[in-house]
């Protein structure tokens, strides 16, 4: 059995008339191709696109609401969480259980730290990973 030679670049080569699509509609000489076999079929093509576009436009605003609720509901219950913890072992340190009142306290701001340092770093690798990924396709 024969191995097949690696070509190296096994990318997509673009038909010789340099047609690079862009969007939902296809070129208006396509549009009427389509029109000339079936009529009314480009006006039909044309609605579904607007039609596509609204319903994803609808779709990111609804995204974009949730993810706005998500953060704001994360900080409420992280702040509740943290009072918690903090007044919890507040609590215990006045009490007389010095040790385990500190241990506490100490664990719930240590967990508050670790959790914004991630959540930076998580966000500085998102940002950076879709810099980059729009380097990738050649922008």
């Amino acid at each position: 059995m024969q191995r097949k030679k690696y070509r190296g670049n096994n990318s997509f080569n673009f038909p010789k008339d340099n047609f690079i699509p862009a969007g939902f509609l296809p070129s208006p000489d396509v549009l009427e191709k389509y029109n000339s076999v079936v009529p009314g079929l480009a006006a039909r093509i044309v609605a579904q696109a607007e039609t596509q576009t609204t319903h994803r436009i609808a779709l990111e605003n609804k995204l974009l609401i949730c993810n706005i609720w998500k953060s704001f509901l994360g900080l409420v219950f992280g702040f509740l969480i943290s009072s918690l913890g903090i007044g919890g072992g507040l609590y215990l340190t006045f009490v007389g259980f010095n040790v385990i009142g500190i241990v506490f306290s100490s664990a719930t701001l240590v967990s508050l730290v670790m959790s914004f340092i991630y959540g930076s770093q998580y966000r500085k690798n998102q940002s950076s990973t879709n810099r980059n990924a729009g380097n990738s396709i050649g922008i």
